[in-house]
């Protein structure tokens, strides 16, 4: 249960973070929006980021940015 409880956003507490394989065509559209966009190279970004699709926060492995 712990486990679950780790993948919950740490910003809002509500939506699990989701990879990039778990987000619709939509929400791929809006996270390639993000501020982090600009920071990271796409490739990168669908394969080591979890995003929050209640907040948009998103979490590079071992490391919190917010959006």
């Amino acid at each position: 249960m712990d486990n679950q409880l780790s993948e919950r956003c740490p910003r809002c507490g509500v939506e699990r973070l989701r990879s990039w394989g778990e987000l619709d065509e939509e929400e791929q559209m809006i996270v390639r929006r993000l501020p982090g966009a600009a920071e990271y190279a796409q490739n990168e970004r669908e394969t080591l980021f979890r995003w929050c699709t209640r907040c948009w926060y998103e979490e590079r492995q071992g490391a919190r940015h917010d959006a």
